[in-house]
């Protein structure tokens, strides 16, 4: 990892432990080449790696929203500390908030006369400082997030739908201004007939933004995540 990662959990669901494993196995095998060991790994290595993976985790909208706003000075300090930039940050579900924000009514935040704390509001704040970050900080973002189908559609019911004709209607619940931001969309969905990789679950990728006429099949294990062809 030659440049700071950083993932933003926001349904707390994040394994930091298998996150290190997983590092650590992958150390084990660059260093496969010698036969004397297949457990040893790099430690100075593994433990600069973990130095620039960020992670943060946030409970509610209030959270992120700080998290955001503070995040450019966060990013500035760690560069100056470890030498390198950010290149990648991932806001892990970023719609695990959408249902409370909506279900409460809105809140007015610093007295009357501020602007009122709705779903709308937040959204288009998010989007906001995101959007100043990337002018300091030239990263890549990712967000996921839960899907809604129309029709509830598994995996296999994809393929067959983009190989043969019409694709499920995905029912896109995120205020406009965060569709608007976004420039690539890929719908992922597990597989319910897994094959010879039926010890493992296989997922589905589908481009819905821009809109591609293929789909890529790959299984999670602990190598990584493998393509199937």
């Amino acid at each position: 990892m030659e440049r700071l990662a950083v993932f933003v959990d926001l349904d707390c669901r994040f394994d930091v432990l298998r996150f290190s494993r997983l590092l650590k196995h992958k150390l084990i095998q660059a260093n496969s080449n010698d036969m004397k060991s297949q457990t040893q790994y790099d430690e100075e290595l593994f433990a600069e790696c973990m130095r620039r993976f960020l992670y943060i985790r946030g409970y509610n909208s209030l959270e992120f929203l700080a998290t955001l706003k503070t995040m450019n000075n966060q990013l500035q300090k760690q560069k100056d500390i470890q030498g390198v930039g950010v290149h990648l940050l991932v806001l892990d579900s970023i719609g695990a908030f959408y249902w409370m924000d909506r279900a409460l009514p809105s809140l007015l935040v610093g007295g009357s006369n501020r602007k009122s704390l709705s779903l709308q509001s937040v959204m288009e704040n998010v989007v906001q400082d995101l959007q100043k970050l990337l002018l300091v900080h030239p990263l890549l973002v990712l967000a996921t997030k839960n899907s809604i189908s129309g029709d509830k559609s598994t995996a296999d019911e994809l393929m067959r739908n983009t190989s043969s004709g019409p694709r499920p209607k995905h029912r896109e619940y995120m205020p406009s201004v965060w569709q608007s931001f976004v420039t690539h969309r890929i719908h992922v969905a597990a597989s319910e007939h897994d094959g010879d990789h039926r010890r493992q679950r296989t997922y589905l990728t589908e481009w819905i933004l821009p809109s591609v006429n293929f789909s890529d099949r790959f299984v999670i294990n602990e190598d990584g995540v493998s393509l199937i062809s």
